[in-house]
């Protein structure tokens, strides 16, 4: 009697042909380089390359058109055209599957103490010239503030975390680095409540900045776990609940 067959090490689901048309989709934009907003074949031409039902094609473009990687444009000369991979799009997708995890909002918090500095540490070391630009405008921003109302602050205080993980050069961390900000700054926004410390964090991302400009990955690292502490205690202090509130889609 033959030895039985020893069981496969890994297990993947059968997918569902929509899903396998969405892959080839994607596949085809990255292969061919196609930038966002770029004409997608036809619904005829494509249903001739995938060899598939016009319901099954039209699935498979909903799933992309719902991750914002397609867009269809109706009526006459519309059609799908290339998206894009949007951290605010990504970040709404996630915030769902914390919610329905039942994820408190502290987590998240301290996911992103975590992994900002080491962001921060990548920048320095790193120092991608095109980012670094990213990274001045960034303090432009932070400078054009001095005399505004407060209301003006948030969104620039806050950008500047998304630019941070886009200047670490890290894919993975850029887009779940800007996810997380997008969620927490959505939160903190409906709380409805100004910091008071906004000019300290000003002065704290301006010396965060100047060592990723410097090089000095150790010193962007460990001023940034400073700035994220000191969030998270303010949080603490000013938004009462907060952190144990489940994060909401």
């Amino acid at each position: 009697m033959p030895d039985p067959q020893p069981a496969p090490r890994f297990h993947q689901r059968a997918a569902k042909m929509s899903e396998l048309v969405a892959r080839q989709v994607v596949e085809d934009i990255v292969e061919q380089g196609l930038p966002t907003g770029a004409a997608l074949p036809t619904e005829a031409q494509m249903l001739q390359a995938y060899g598939v039902s016009r319901g099954t094609l039209r699935e498979a473009l909903r799933i992309l058109e719902n991750n914002g990687l397609v867009r269809v444009r109706p009526g006459r000369g519309g059609g799908p055209v290339v998206g894009a991979a949007r951290p605010h799009t990504f970040g709404r997708t996630l915030a769902l599957f914390l919610q329905m995890d039942r994820t408190p909002f502290g987590e998240l918090v301290e996911a992103r103490l975590i992994m900002e500095p080491m962001m921060a540490r990548l920048a320095a070391e790193r120092r991608d010239p095109a980012r670094l630009r990213e990274l001045a405008e960034s303090m432009r921003e932070h400078q054009s503030l001095e005399g505004r109302d407060e209301r003006d602050y948030l969104p620039v205080l806050q950008r500047f975390h998304g630019v941070l993980a886009g200047v670490s050069g890290n894919g993975v961390l850029d887009l779940f680095g800007r996810a997380l900000t997008e969620i927490y700054t959505e939160r903190i926004v409906a709380a409805e409540r100004r910091p008071e410390r906004w000019v300290e964090v000003r002065q704290e991302h301006q010396a965060v900045a100047e060592a990723i400009v410097a090089g000095d990955g150790a010193l962007a690292e460990e001023l940034m776990r400073a700035h994220m502490v000191a969030l998270v205690a303010h949080l603490d202090r000013d938004y009462a609940g907060l952190r144990d509130e489940i994060v909401g889609w």
